[in-house]
């Protein structure tokens, strides 16, 4: 009995024995192995091969970790590695291992920790939000553009529908017109030949007469036939006459009838466009509309002149817009502005030409600044006399607006005068609503949406969504439609 216990006590001894060694084998192969992938991610960082490096030392991060801790220089160069392949995805915009690094980040606490690889993450998290934007937006364009054109084409083929029909009306009732003035005509012509007929008639009886009777007889003849003959010339002035005063009422018919159907053909026009008055036949709007889509046909096609003309306006305008800009110490601001009125103006729905004008104009609103002493322009502070002077510049455009040709000077005045008035009727002059004409409305617009987003030295930069939302936020102040086009198109 004592035998077997002693026996059994060797077993179990041995056995330990030999579960201790291989303990110690397999912690030293452990070992040897996490040193052995350490020195080769090592390798491969110094080599720059960052993707490489970035799966031999997640495998000795797993190594490490099945040996109860993971040892400091393991996680130092881990850290170095992912700071890296971070760094480099940001800049390359591949991110295929980007979703594996944010699961071992996850993993491996200790490793998010540095404030580089968070700043990275961020970077691209950031990137990929914004190639998510820009695809969205892109797809939202490419969609308002073909609904654009189809709403274009669909005006284009009604208005040519209803032309066509007014057109062969137009026809149908000249034509009705012709052959009644015609009818008339020839049934004046055959009355008049049977007239005459009877006249030869009566004139040949007479003459056949005057040989059988006496002289007497051939006096009373001649004064009968000098009496009829007067009569039926009497007869044929009268037909004459009314012949002329029917051909004058068919006339004033058929002129009648063309400004009836030029008005219809006008009304038409503008159930179909949304029926605003045109501004010096160039179909520029003058004071206060919203219906913006009036103007949604092509303008007619200028001459070589006209184009000069408005060529040469731009270019003197520009040049005026980077004088107003150099005064008042904002960048770039006559064209920004100029660019984004154009864009909205072509939007909602204005033709090339009125377009083009309000991109002009866009430039230079601002013309009354250049008025104004510089030390009011570049002071922190003001008194109320400097803040009056200040405010008094939109008065000051025409001194300096004298190259703008008369048929367009009235879009120009409304730019100057009018771009601090707020729908409330809150600004500068107390208009308000559809009172401010549209150019002003456009640059109000423009111009506080670019302030918003521009570096200025009083207030904090906007990205262009916070923008537009504390634009829309100002319906008191802004067109809300005008600033919705801005949101589609930016």
């Amino acid at each position: 009995m004592l035998l077997n216990n002693s026996k059994s006590k060797k077993s179990l001894l041995f056995v330990l024995l030999c579960v201790f060694a291989a303990g110690l084998i397999f912690a030293q192969s452990t070992a040897e192995l996490t040193k052995r992938y350490l020195q080769r991610a090592d390798d491969q960082y110094s080599e720059m091969k960052y993707e490489e490096a970035f799966k031999t030392i997640n495998a000795c991060l797993r190594f490490a970790q099945n040996a109860d801790e993971v040892p400091g220089n393991v996680y130092l160069l881990a850290t170095q590695i992912y700071t890296k392949l971070l760094e480099k995805m940001s800049k390359t915009k591949d991110y295929s291992y980007f979703n594996d690094v944010v699961m071992n980040l996850q993993a491996y606490p200790k490793i998010n920790e540095d404030p580089q690889i968070q700043k990275f993450v961020r970077i691209i998290q950031q990137q990929q939000e914004d190639a998510k934007n820009a695809a969205r937006d892109a797809e939202t364009r490419k969609t308002m553009e073909s609904i654009a054109d189809k709403q274009q084409a669909q005006n284009k083929e009604m208005l040519e529908n209803i032309t066509a029909n007014q057109q062969a009306s137009q026809e149908e009732m000249i034509k009705s017109i012709n052959q009644s003035n015609e009818s008339v005509i020839n049934k004046i012509q055959e009355q008049n030949t049977t007239l005459i007929e009877g006249v030869t008639t009566t004139m040949t009886t007479t003459l056949d007469t005057m040989d059988k009777r006496s002289n007497k007889t051939l006096w009373i003849i001649i004064i009968v036939g000098v009496v009829v003959f007067a009569i039926i010339f009497f007869i044929v002035l009268v037909a004459i006459k009314a012949q002329q005063r029917a051909a004058a009422q068919q006339a004033a018919q058929l002129d009648s009838t063309l400004k009836l159907i030029a008005g219809m053909q006008q009304t038409n026009n503008q159930l179909l466009l949304g029926g605003v008055t045109d501004f010096n036949g160039m179909g520029l709007k003058s004071a206060g509309s919203s219906r913006w889509g009036v103007d949604a046909l092509p303008a007619p096609e200028m001459n070589d002149e006209e184009k000069a003309e408005l060529k040469q306006l731009v270019i003197d305008c520009e040049k005026l817009g980077s004088e107003i800009d150099a005064v008042t110490k904002r960048k770039n601001n006559s064209k920004n502005v100029s660019e984004l009125v154009y864009k909205l103006a072509m939007q909602l729905g204005l033709n090339q030409n009125s377009s083009m004008v309000y991109f002009a104009a866009a430039m230079v609103y601002d013309a009354g600044f250049l008025a104004v002493p510089e030390e009011i322009l570049e002071a922190e502070t003001l008194t109320d006399e400097q803040r009056e002077q200040l405010r008094d510049h939109v008065n000051h455009y025409e001194e300096y607006l004298g190259f703008v040709p008369r048929k367009y000077w009235q879009i120009f005045k409304e730019a100057a005068l009018y771009h601090h008035e707020n729908m409330d009727g809150s600004g500068y002059s107390g208009l308000e609503g559809e009172k401010i004409p549209q150019i002003a409305r456009l640059i109000h617009v423009a111009e506080s949406y670019n302030s918003l987003i521009s570096r200025r030295n009083y207030k904090q930069i906007m990205d262009k969504e916070t923008a537009i939302s504390e634009l829309l936020s100002k319906t008191e102040l802004y067109d809300v439609d005008v600033v919705k086009v801005i949101d589609a198109i930016v």
